[in-house]
């Protein structure tokens, strides 16, 4: 199981990639399968954000305003999974680098923006930005959170910036370790054909990250 900054190098090293790392908008794999002398390789990471989302946090995607913050390789390792909402909004710094990304996108459910011109609320969040690495506030206004909006950042171990804005803007706020632990239950699954219970997992961190 392969982290940032090494999926692109990962990718490379594969004599052959899933059907999924094929057609995902970034050349980049999680997962690493050696067998017969070959490698390989799978992205794993949208199933683990789709899964968390949907079945360990209970949040529909299908019909739903998506709003997705950053153009980068997170983002583009998980956008194609978020294909069933009734639009997906991909916010950057720099616009041109979101529509290159929704170019290559179905553009009657994907549309960029910068985060400057961000002004309508949505029903889920993406963060998909490394900011909270650095504890830098993102340009975005609390009127981007809606009622019972579902704030999600794939940063996971600390209450980053986007997180407390959304809290204080009402919102329902989650990091990414249920992302975490989904992504390595399915390359488990991929690795030994069968699929591990991820809630107790879980439950288990969370307790040892409070003990921390």
């Amino acid at each position: 199981n392969v982290t940032v900054p090494f999926k692109f190098e990962a990718f490379a090293l594969c004599n052959e990639v899933s059907e999924r790392a094929q057609h995902a908008l970034a050349e980049a794999v999680n997962t690493l399968v050696f067998k017969n002398g070959n490698i390989f390789g799978d992205n794993t990471d949208g199933v683990g954000l789709l899964n968390d989302i949907e079945h360990n946090l209970k949040f529909r995607i299908s019909g739903k305003r998506v709003l997705v913050l950053g153009a980068g390789g997170a983002a583009q390792g998980v956008l194609q999974h978020l294909a069933c909402a009734a639009s997906v909004t991909v916010a950057n710094r720099s616009v041109e680098k979101a529509h290159a990304i929704v170019a290559k996108l179905d553009e009657t459910i994907f549309s960029a923006c910068q985060f400057a011109t961000l002004s309508d609320p949505y029903d889920i969040i993406i963060n998909a930005t490394s900011t909270g690495l650095t504890d830098t506030q993102l340009p975005i206004p609390d009127v981007i959170f809606s009622k019972d909006c579902l704030a999600y950042d794939m940063m996971y171990g600390r209450d980053t910036p986007f997180m407390k804005q959304a809290k204080v803007a009402g919102a329902h706020v989650h990091d990414g370790l249920g992302m975490l632990v989904e992504q390595a239950a399915e390359a488990f699954y991929i690795w030994h054909h069968v699929r591990p219970n991820t809630p107790p997992v879980m439950t288990m961190l969370r307790a040892l990250k409070k003990v921390a």
